[in-house]
């Protein structure tokens, strides 16, 4: 479903046009200049500063264009209309007839000038350009300038600049967060965050590419509108329409030379500059670098790209096959592509097949590994299945079955990775197999058990080919021989830590660790670190686990492509235990790191960063922003799930809208949830059904979803997830159940994080009777979304003392209660503040009934009654049980 583009304000200009605004409105004689690339908004912007001065000053707009430059004048046609033509070259004559358009009654008031916005003022005429300075220079106008490079400003006008009568301002690419809000604003709806993410780095952050960039997705219908949330479902940039036509433009006004160049580096990038050079392209690259089409990176070797990824991918389907060809036998003739290791591999080897050229399986394997780490599917495809040779084809069919699975066809990369472990000759094909199996049996199975027997496979081929390598075993294989036996152990544990068997783990994934530094084997220590983290976080060590995981991504992102296949792996368990530290800022930078490569590339991983957003808004107790996110995630993970994270995804979407009073939403969630059954890591899956039970709590308040509630954290509890256990008695907490605290205040007094110090206080507090330090908790929340158990913090407090008869506590414990009182949205109409259970006591209270009879009557314990009396209490602002009035109850919007 298509719901059309929508109107949009400014995105991410705020600061530039409160600037730029500020130094227009100065008194007449001064002005401002705003620099730019092409399609970064200077225009947008200087409409929104001409909305912004209506009423109070008359706006003229002057466009120029690179035809009218040599034309005297030629841009203030449109304001000198009634010019004598015996006075066209007449400065004098041309300043009059201007002076009269700006000023028809003959007044000139400094604080009433006139204002003009120059359009491409590097293009406005010197004369022009004088006219304009000495009218600023009398005070008589304001003038606004918009411009690609100062420099070629008229000299005249930006000398004012220097003398500080215009203030320079300067329109920076937008960053993701700006892209994703620009996304939702023209889209009119959700956006999986991936998504705008590939928008922003295949854009640059350029606001017009960006425009042309979901045009065109949704016109090729390759973004879509799926489940309420919009997402890049192909990985494709058509190069037709808009953004075709705008590139079109830019090479209109390029040389032969310049194009020519401009075709090369785009597809052979990147391209040394030095073979730019001997090709006879100093002046074309100089232009193209200058014109910021082409930028120039590297150390040792300088490497020329297209500064914008979009730029490359298009020009690249603009160019014709038979010209294409040509470009690539003239660069032949000064440059050799070289090895198979060098950075440009992919492109050159996509680009000879283009033209017909035959090239080397080895070569072709190569290139498709690459692309496969750079999520590019179908290349990846396409290269492996152009491997001729038997020697490459089992390495070549691994290469085919994870470009498959990556594309979502579990089914046929399940047929060709058949038999590819047994048949594999190398310690690389054969690990790489393996891996396509493990993200295969995940995928399908819904236990952990068969990864040791994939495992075992793959010790079973590390023997085989030691066995055929026999006396001719040089070092380096003998090395990757033990490697590949710490990759079958390292695989085995995994298996074990998704299972939950920690202790059993913990030592075995120390010893490894341990060999692997000594032995320097990075891809080991990358694992080693990696899983220790997570079975670290899940036991409450998030501290400890931080160091490792942090570790883990410094090692990935110096691997390179070498660990790209280990992306998401990382990824997650990385974001796993920044959740748990509450280290918020560091999930936004972490989730920004990403792929950097093909448009389309980052569905892989948008499931998890999305439900990692959820969390995060919840935690910060943002529930519309929280389902927000899932509703993305839970698209995402459609899409892309090895970690089997949906069911979590949505057990946790169903208990945030029961809470938020929509019903069907978290029935619907909830049945999706059931028609999939469990997946995932152990913890998750007792994550996922203690979620759904507290959605059918909220729901139904039924007492028997308490129970099974506490019933999913006792299994936690034997099992030892002492994170997952912690998660289920705080959620349990939440929704009014005082039972199980002092389990609670055990297992958070030693558990690493923020959210089980508070937790601890608060037990503790509890069961200590310590009124003071309830206050404290319920009056100034330590964390964020601790909101969640304030109200509870000063409810037990008032229950303490009123137990105590504490006259002066009581009145303490009132005045934090009004406080409470004084921010929350209580009576706002159509909001659903309380729950149904919440109500239903409610109801009672006001017939009369003592706690004790109301436990009896809605089976419940008279704590557990207790608690939802002062949420109550808590949500609409009262004290006492005679404020409690049934027209409170018909405000309050629930029904």
């Amino acid at each position: 479903m298509y719901r059309g583009f929508s109107v949009r304000p400014l995105v991410g200009r705020d600061e530039v046009l409160e600037a730029v605004t500020a130094s227009v409105l100065r008194p007449g004689g001064h002005g401002a200049v705003v620099v730019a690339d092409a399609g970064m908004g200077k225009s947008a912007l200087a409409a929104a500063v001409a909305g912004s001065v209506k009423g109070r000053l008359d706006v003229h707009r002057i466009h120029t264009s690179a035809s009218l430059s040599s034309v005297p004048y030629g841009a203030l046609a449109p304001l000198i209309s009634d010019l004598d033509s015996q006075e066209t070259d007449s400065h004098l004559g041309v300043m009059r007839s201007l002076v009269r358009r700006l000023f028809p009654e003959g007044r000139y008031e400094s604080s009433a000038a006139p204002l003009l916005i120059v359009d491409d003022a590097d293009s406005l005429d010197e004369a022009a350009g004088d006219l304009l300075v000495q009218l600023v220079a009398s005070g008589r106008i304001r003038v606004l300038l918009l411009a690609r490079r100062m420099a070629d400003i008229p000299t005249g006008l930006s000398n004012l600049v220097w003398e500080g009568l215009f203030s320079r301002h300067e329109l920076p690419p937008l960053t993701e967060g700006h892209v994703h809000e620009l996304c939702v604003q023209v889209l009119d709806g959700p956006v999986l965050t991936s998504t705008s993410t590939d928008f922003a780095r295949v854009s640059g952050g350029n606001p017009m590419l960006v425009l042309a960039l979901l045009s065109e997705t949704v016109r090729a219908e390759s973004l879509v509108f799926r489940h309420g949330v919009w997402l890049l479902h192909e990985q494709m940039l058509p190069p037709e329409g808009r953004l075709g036509d705008l590139l079109r433009a830019q090479l209109a006004v390029l040389s032969t030379e310049e194009r020519d160049a401009l075709e090369i580096i785009a597809l052979a990038e990147p391209l040394p500059a030095a073979a730019a050079f001997d090709l006879g392209l100093h002046r074309a690259v100089d232009s193209l670098t200058e014109a910021k089409l082409v930028v120039i990176s590297g150390d040792q070797v300088r490497l020329l790209r297209l500064l914008h990824p979009l730029y490359g991918d298009v020009v690249r389907q603009l160019v014709p096959a038979a010209r294409s060809a040509r470009l690539r036998r003239r660069l032949l003739t000064v440059f050799d592509p070289g090895s198979e290791e060098g950075d440009n591999l992919l492109r050159w080897v996509t680009w000879s097949l283009d033209c017909g050229v035959e090239v080397p399986d080895s070569s072709l394997l190569a290139a498709a590994y690459r692309a496969n780490n750079l999520f590019d599917s179908p290349s990846a495809f396409r290269l492996a299945s152009a491997v001729k040779g038997p020697a490459h084809a089992t390495a070549a069919r691994v290469q085919a079955a994870r470009a498959c699975y990556q594309e979502g066809n579990t089914e046929a990369a399940r047929e060709m990775i058949a038999g590819a472990t047994a048949a594999a000759a190398d310690l690389t094909t054969l690990k790489m197999a393996v891996l396509i199996r493990v993200q295969l049996h995940r995928w399908k199975e819904d236990d952990d058990a068969g990864i040791a027997a994939i495992a075992a496979d793959w010790l079973a081929g590390v023997d085989r080919i030691e066995e055929s390598a026999g006396a001719d075993a040089d070092s380096e294989l003998l090395a990757d021989i033990s490697s590949s036996r710490r990759g079958g152990r390292l695989l085995a544990l995994t298996g074990r830590v998704a299972e939950g068997r920690f202790a059993s783990a913990e030592d075995d994934l120390r010893d490894i660790l341990a060999a692997a530094l000594e032995a320097g084997d990075d891809e080991a220590i990358l694992i080693s670190k990696t899983l220790l983290a997570e079975l670290l976080v899940q036991t409450g060590r998030s501290r400890a686990a931080y160091s490792l995981s942090r570790d883990a991504v410094a090692l990935l992102d110096l691997g390179g492509q070498r660990f790209m296949s280990y992306y998401q792996f990382v990824l997650y368990r990385h974001l796993a235990v920044l959740l748990w530290l509450g280290e918020w800022e560091e999930i936004q930078s972490t989730i920004q790191l990403g792929v950097s490569g093909v448009f389309g590339a980052l569905v892989h991983v948008a499931g998890a960063v999305d439900l990692t957003l959820a969390v995060m808004q919840l935690r910060h107790n943002d529930r519309t922003g929280a389902l927000v996110h899932l509703s993305a995630s839970v698209e995402g993970l459609r899409t892309s799930d090895s970690e089997g994270l949906l069911t979590l995804a949505l057990a946790l979407g169903a208990f945030i809208a029961a809470s938020d009073g929509q019903p069907a939403l978290a029935e619907e969630l909830l049945a999706d949830g059931a028609s999939h059954g469990p997946r995932g890591a152990a913890p998750y899956r007792l994550l996922a059904r203690g979620y759904e039970a507290a959605a059918r709590f909220v729901s139904s308040m039924g007492r028997e979803m308490h129970d099974a509630l506490r019933e999913v954290a006792g299994e936690a509890e034997r099992a030892g997830f002492l994170a997952a256990e912690l998660e289920l008695r705080y959620l349990s907490l939440s929704l009014g159940d005082m039972e199980g605290l002092n389990r609670l205040r055990k297992i958070a007094e030693d558990f690493e994080g923020p959210q089980a110090q508070v937790l601890s206080r608060f037990a503790r507090a509890v069961l200590d009777e310590d009124a003071d330090e309830l206050l404290r908790l319920g009056s100034d929340p330590a964390e964020p979304g601790w909101e969640r158990l304030a109200g509870q913090c000063t409810a037990e407090a008032h229950r303490l003392a009123k137990a105590s008869g504490d006259r002066a506590l009581l009145q303490r414990v009132q005045r934090v209660l009004g406080k409470q009182s004084g921010t929350a949205p209580r009576t706002k109409v159509g909001v659903p503040l309380l729950t149904r259970r919440e109500r239903d006591v409610a109801a009672l209270v006001i017939q009369g009934y003592h706690n004790a009879e109301i436990a009896e009557r809605l089976f419940l314990s008279v704590r557990t009654v207790e608690g939802h009396i002062y949420r109550t209490f808590e949500k609409l602002g009262i004290s006492k049980r005679e404020e409690l009035k049934q027209e409170l109850l018909a405000r309050d919007g629930s029904d």
